[in-house]
């Protein structure tokens, strides 16, 4: 692997990882928005070799990347054009793409703006719309907590007192079940991360954790989800906060689409001990498994 410095259109510096020598090329798209980066990505590095490239970034505002000044408007606009620029600077006219959680929501509007540019679609534990998100966890939350208790943390969460016990609790457990595995280690270390995500998270989420109230408030592209051309791969964990029904609706509009699940798994895919077997099934998908069978 091999450490670059992608320049964007506006004339800040992304944090690239570069492996593989191959014409074929793949671009990971972390999961956030926000927080420490793209570096959870590495194992994606294991698909490169002679016939492929692999790349992975740091999106603006996080890990090694620049950061920008205070005043400016973050936006999926210009999200879309930070990975158009990683794409122009791997030299390749067509990519894979692969985004995982909030990555992957970036990459299904890559794919309506650029399908142009897109050869392949991996979409890992992700949705095609902001509501999507917020339904799926307050349901979840639902299931895994008693009625009042998971009132109580929507409702600090509403207002904003994200110091509220009832709320920090509920976090916990929440991403305990649905984003580590059950490692409740992991969960606080998460949750750290999810209550303060950086200039991008705020900027593109917000300051809530399960309400939107940044620039992807109202973002929703599940109507447009037919419009897609690119090979789809709907992967997710059996016990992933990015829910069966969520996936059902990516895997139901977009044409032609494949959808696994994989049992024992949950939002931290590259973690997972059967995170083998994941690269296997994505290996097969990119050099065409749709098209052998």
């Amino acid at each position: 692997m091999r450490a670059e410095s992608v320049l964007t259109d506006e004339g800040f510096k992304l944090h690239c990882t570069r492996s593989g020598d191959g014409g074929r090329v793949l671009i990971g798209l972390h999961g956030g928005p926000g927080g420490s980066g793209g570096g959870y990505l590495e194992p994606l590095h294991r698909l490169s070799g002679p016939d492929r490239t692999v790349a992975t970034f740091d999106q603006l505002g996080t890990g090694a990347s620049d950061v920008p000044p205070p005043e400016y408007e973050w936006s999926l606009a210009r999200a879309v054009a930070d990975v158009d620029a990683v794409r122009r600077h791997c030299a390749a006219e067509r990519v894979d793409l692969l985004g995982h959680s909030w990555g992957g929501m970036l990459a299904l509007q890559y794919a309506l703006d650029h399908p142009e540019h897109v050869g392949r679609l991996v979409l890992s534990n992700t949705a095609a719309s902001t509501a999507r998100v917020t339904l799926g966890s307050l349901a979840q939350l639902a299931d895994v907590l008693p009625e009042t208790h998971a009132s109580a943390a929507v409702t600090a969460d509403a207002l904003g007192d994200h110091d509220a016990p009832a709320f920090r609790t509920a976090v916990e457990v929440w991403l305990a079940c649905y984003g580590t595995d059950v490692d409740v280690d992991a969960a606080r270390e998460e949750m750290q991360e999810a209550l303060d995500p950086g200039p991008a998270g705020h900027g593109l989420w917000g300051d809530r954790l399960w309400f939107a109230t940044g620039a992807l408030r109202d973002w929703d592209v599940e109507p447009r989800l037919p419009e897609i051309t690119a090979p789809t791969l709907i992967v997710h964990g059996g016990d992933d906060m990015s829910s069966a029904e969520t996936n059902r609706v990516l895997a139901e509009r977009i044409p032609g689409s494949e959808w696994l699940t994989m049992n024992n798994n949950g939002h931290t895919m590259f973690h997972a001990r059967n995170e083998p077997a994941y690269l296997a099934i994505v290996r097969a998908f990119l050099d065409g498994w749709d098209e052998q069978s």
